[in-house]
């Protein structure tokens, strides 16, 4: 695993991305604190590195998403890459389309692309994710995967069929679990079907041990 770190990573770091850099699916169970975003960061500039993928689409709460673009992004990725950073907003201007054709121009920049995973509820915020995933070999990343426990809920539902369009897909959290072992279903689901080695939600269920 030869790699230029912009910041040299501490162990526990370095062990995570060790075990998953070049998997197809990861979860990033870390403890708050523990910098389980530069993990990610250190991850997808890996396999950009080594031409496994051309872009990356973060989706993040609303208020965190963000903070990638300002803070993250700019601390963890490696100076020798060149990146073109688009954050999502569903705004109907000149200036947000200009922002947005930045994604499509033929460089050699990585490409990433935010978005909050509230926009995954609207027709609007779906399509400009299937158009990036459509033309980058990508990788997909959850932060604050918990935000898709909700196997009803329709950014969940949008985020399950993006996800399979992608070679690479992560997941992020300090807490899988909120409420009961039921959370994880759908997070480990958008990862890979079966992960858990259950065809449904129904036989997950019903092989839980009752608390």
């Amino acid at each position: 695993m030869r790699y230029r770190f912009k910041l040299t990573p501490y162990e526990h770091q370095l062990d995570a991305l060790k075990k998953s850099w070049e998997k197809p699916y990861f979860a990033f169970f870390m403890d708050m604190g523990t910098g389980k975003s530069k993990v990610l960061i250190d991850n997808f500039s890996m396999l950009y590195d080594k031409g496994r993928i051309e872009g990356v689409l973060i989706i993040a709460p609303k208020g965190v998403y963000r903070n990638w673009e300002q803070k993250e992004i700019p601390t963890h990725i490696p100076e020798h890459i060149t990146s073109d950073i688009v954050l999502w907003s569903p705004e109907n201007t000149k200036k947000k389309a200009k922002e947005l054709n930045v994604l499509y121009e033929p460089n050699e920049h990585l490409k990433i692309f935010l978005m909050n995973v509230e926009a995954f509820s609207t027709k609007k915020g779906v399509e400009a994710a299937d158009k990036f995933l459509t033309l980058k070999h990508c990788m997909i990343a959850v932060d604050e995967s918990t935000t898709i426990k909700s196997r009803t809920a329709r950014r969940t539902k949008n985020l399950m069929k993006l996800s399979k369009k992608c070679p690479f897909r992560r997941i992020l959290t300090g807490s899988p679990v909120t409420k009961s072992p039921l959370d994880l279903f759908t997070q480990c689901e958008f990862l890979e079907q079966q992960s858990l080695n259950h065809s449904s939600f129904w036989t997950f269920q019903t092989d839980m041990p009752k608390w």
